[in-house]
């Protein structure tokens, strides 16, 4: 149960409005919008900022809801790990390999480059002065571009804010109205 009650009917046009472009893109409205929903100007950032991260760009979003799922994993978020997994069998990845994704990345069905791109993000998240100078020039070899590099960081950071933000909510891990 959330720690605060979640904003299930919007009174303000703003809210509404957002929430009507989050179920549009999405299908349904997660829990983390729902509490965002409190303060509707952080609503609209961070439903922008999850948007350009999460739904557009230049990565495939079979490889940044990887990311968000051993991220969420390392950082132990329940709610992260819920959200990336059904949202990748969502884009039709196989259970199988969704729980590979999660306890066994390095035998995931990634390209060498998208492998150097996943093990960037987690590094990042998890030892950010560690490993970055190597894995971006090993990134680089492999044909990654900057804005793929960036992408990937910007995976990492808005995952490990909504896994905060979720943990300390207290957000249960559930399927999306």
């Amino acid at each position: 149960m959330s720690r605060i009650p979640l904003v299930e009917f919007p009174t303000e046009d703003r809210v509404e409005a957002v929430f009507a472009e989050i179920e549009d893109e999405l299908g349904a409205i997660p829990s983390i919008f729902r509490a965002f929903a409190h303060q509707p100007d952080l609503l609209e950032a961070s439903w922008h900022r999850f948007k350009a991260v999460m739904v557009h760009g230049v990565l495939s979003p079979q490889l940044k809801e990887g990311m968000g799922l051993v991220i969420s994993a390392d950082n132990h978020c329940n709610y992260g790990i819920y959200h990336h997994s059904s949202n990748l069998e969502d884009l039709g990845v196989d259970p199988a390999e969704v729980m590979r994704i999660r306890v066994d990345p390095k035998h995931v069905h990634y390209s060498e480059k998208e492998h150097v791109l996943f093990d960037l993000a987690r590094k990042a998240n998890l030892s950010p002065n560690d490993h970055g100078e190597h894995l971006i020039s090993k990134a680089q070899k492999l044909g990654a571009r900057d804005d793929e590099i960036i992408e990937a960081l910007a995976v990492m950071e808005l995952v490990v804010g909504f896994n905060r933000v979720a943990d300390v909510l207290g957000l249960e891990p559930q399927r999306d109205r």
